[in-house]
């Protein structure tokens, strides 16, 4: 039966969001941030993976990886399919399937990254997750010595989803409720507010 690890890559927290310069100043965004990471790595530590993997992000995120039990692993690569492939690399040496994870999803559960192992079949299938808003992707499980390889960035479910299918990967492509949202535009932010009452106030935005 396959174990699993998550894998979180991170920007430095003072770096991200450059899409809500608009409507959140730097410190806002920033303690945006930091506050999703808290969320997806507590889901993620909660789950049934193995253990979790943060990639990337510099010693803020390496501090608070280590507050809550996390794996950190230094990049500053600077690619984002870089940095995911290594934490790949890393949880394969250790006999893992990797569930890609990005940090920036306000409502994943615990629950949601179970329904993705679940879905797996023990790492017989890929698993691809789609963004419900721009076409990305916001889970995928590559199971143990899968030939399935990050695509991540601009319409990155359909690069997956079209990898598999000429490589003769077996995959499932599912939607759990809280894998479906990552915050990355003012449209996001306005749809979490909706979702969560005083959303801005429990991410730290005053």
């Amino acid at each position: 039966m396959d174990q699993f690890s998550v894998l979180i890559p991170m920007k430095i927290p003072s770096e991200g969001k450059s899409r809500l310069v608009d409507v959140l100043d730097g410190p806002s965004r920033k303690a945006l941030i930091i506050s999703l990471l808290e969320r997806v790595l507590e889901a993620s530590m909660n789950s049934s993976s193995r253990d979790v993997y943060v990639i990337g992000g510099g010693f803020e995120v390496a501090d608070i990886c280590r507050q809550i039990g996390a794996n950190w692993l230094n990049s500053d690569s600077g690619n984002l399919n870089f940095d995911v492939s290594a934490g790949i690399a890393e949880i394969t040496q250790a006999g893992n399937g990797t569930i890609y994870l990005p940090g920036d999803l306000p409502f994943v559960t615990s629950e949601d990254i179970d329904s993705v192992i679940n879905r797996s079949e023990n790492g017989d299938l890929a698993v691809l997750v789609a963004s419900e808003s721009d076409g990305g992707t916001n889970c995928v499980l590559f199971p143990y010595q899968t030939k399935l390889i990050p695509l991540l960035g601009l319409d990155s479910y359909r690069k997956h989803y079209e990898y598999a299918v000429d490589h003769g990967i077996l995959f499932e492509s599912i939607r759990p409720a809280g894998l479906l949202i990552d915050l990355d535009t003012e449209d996001d932010l306005k749809k979490c507010q909706r979702r969560e009452k005083g959303f801005l106030g429990n991410v730290g935005i005053i």
